[in-house]
């Protein structure tokens, strides 16, 4: 079997992502520092929502532990967010790689090893076991359901990398077949000799916006989603007792 460690398109986006999450982050906290916070557009976006992961999802779910995991979790919200947004840029070649399940899945996969090396970090092998698979339970009950708590704890990164994968491909199918409908049929009124069917072109054409202006909302939100749930996976192996 020959193991294809080519660069695909895929790679080259989330590359793409990634830079743009590294230039925003630092411009903006240039900007933040320098003072213009109230007077610049750019500093008070980011640094909006700069604090609306802290508050929401770092402090909301890691509480004394937020301070030291904010890096990281406002960094893989703002490169969730661009690798969302890139496939609502109209260019040819664009999309989002998070429609790419073998993106989603690297994504998972990195926060689940994270939270499962900080939980045997933290409590030790023997601990991490305990708090993991044994259930306060009789002896009868606890081996048999050590399968079942290993099959619960791999669910975690596959509902991640599932969600965001289906979410977002099912968005741009929606957006594609939805708006380029809108679109024809606008074009199709526009042509039309009776003045109230090229009074109501414009309707197709607003709703098409409508569609763009949601779709940018789930991606938003799909990689607010992603965040939250690692943090809240985080959170469990950070905790001292079961």
């Amino acid at each position: 079997m020959n193991l294809d460690l080519s660069i695909t398109h895929d790679v080259q986006l989330v590359w793409l992502a990634a830079a743009i999450t590294l230039v925003v982050l630092v411009a903006g906290a240039k900007v933040i520092t320098g003072g213009l916070v109230s007077t610049g557009k750019f500093a008070n976006l980011v640094e909006s929502m700069v604090e609306f992961v802290r508050t929401n999802i770092c402090e909301e779910f890691l509480g004394h532990h937020a301070k030291a995991w904010f890096g990281f979790f406002a960094t893989l919200f703002f490169f969730l967010l661009f690798n969302n947004l890139l496939g609502k840029i109209p260019i040819p070649g664009l999309h989002s790689p998070t429609g790419n399940i073998n993106v989603t899945v690297a994504l998972a996969v990195t926060v689940f090893v994270v939270a499962q090396a900080v939980g045997i970090i933290k409590l030790g092998p023997v601990g991490y076991f305990k708090k993991k698979f044994l259930l306060p339970a009789p002896l009868w009950v606890q081996i048999p359901a050590i399968p079942i708590m290993f099959l619960v704890l791999l669910a975690e990164p596959f509902s991640l990398a599932v969600r965001l994968f289906a979410n977002m491909t099912a968005g741009h199918m929606v957006l594609l077949t939805f708006a380029t409908a809108q679109m024809v049929g606008g074009v199709w009124l526009l042509g039309q000799e009776n003045f109230l069917a090229k009074s109501v072109a414009v309707l197709p054409f607003a709703l098409s916006v409508v569609l763009i202006a949601f779709e940018l909302f789930v991606a938003f939100i799909q990689a607010f989603i992603f965040t939250l749930l690692s943090a809240l996976y985080l959170s469990e192996s950070l905790e001292e007792h079961h």
